[in-house]
């Protein structure tokens, strides 16, 4: 279980599911996210709703969705689009009893990535980890480019060129990047997106702070 998921009291903000949304973008080849992203995902079903909700949500899901999320590959490319909709169905399913579901997926999915399936990416350090979290973010992502400035409080995560986006994919960015702070010693954890490609922005700003 993630570290978010496990803090007392409100562990993530609500998300913001206003904006505007593209899935496929020009070339569709480009818009896609590896596997291990669905495995944190099916991993924090399983956990926080149990099997019999899992297999309600894969019901409502496209056959491809579904096959991604029975079965995630931690290094197959998954369409963008499909992580999007498994994403809608988990917030429709669970917000009532957890309303920051989103960010508590992204959670899940730092859980997964930098714990396990991409540990020798990891650094102990929370600064050097930010920094090869941009450097490396296409072993997560085909698509757009990402630049961490330090900052006095914190960071600045800068993701640019993307040609798909969708508010509820930065809604569960905010989760991980939480966890990645609390994973690598931070405290009071502070993530706020204050420039949104969904917003009509040129790019997406994640704003983060800890102590």
């Amino acid at each position: 279980m993630s570290l978010l998921m496990q803090r007392k009291g409100p562990s993530a903000p609500l998300p913001r599911l206003d904006g505007k949304e593209v899935l496929v973008g020009p070339n569709p080849d480009a818009a896609k996210v590896k596997g291990v992203m669905f495995g944190g995902r099916k991993q924090f079903l399983t956990e926080v709703a149990g099997e019999d909700s899992l297999a309600a949500i894969i019901a409502k899901l496209t056959p491809r969705t579904a096959s991604y999320t029975k079965t995630p590959l931690a290094s197959s490319w998954c369409e963008f689009a499909s992580l999007i909709e498994l994403d809608r169905a988990t917030y429709e399913a669970l917000k009532q009893k957890h309303p920051n579901v989103l960010a508590l997926i992204g959670a899940a999915s730092a859980e997964l990535g930098i714990g396990r399936v991409y540990k020798s990416l990891d650094s102990t350090e929370l600064v050097k980890f930010l920094e090869s979290q941009a450097l490396f973010h296409s072993q997560f992502q085909k698509f757009g480019n990402v630049r961490f400035d330090k900052t006095p409080n914190g960071g600045r995560m800068i993701c640019s060129d993307y040609p798909v986006y969708s508010p509820i994919y930065c809604a569960s960015g905010v989760g991980f990047y939480l966890e990645s702070i609390l994973r690598h010693g931070g405290s009071e954890p502070s993530v706020v997106e204050s420039k949104c490609q969904t917003l009509g922005d040129a790019f997406c700003v994640f704003e983060m702070s800890w102590r």
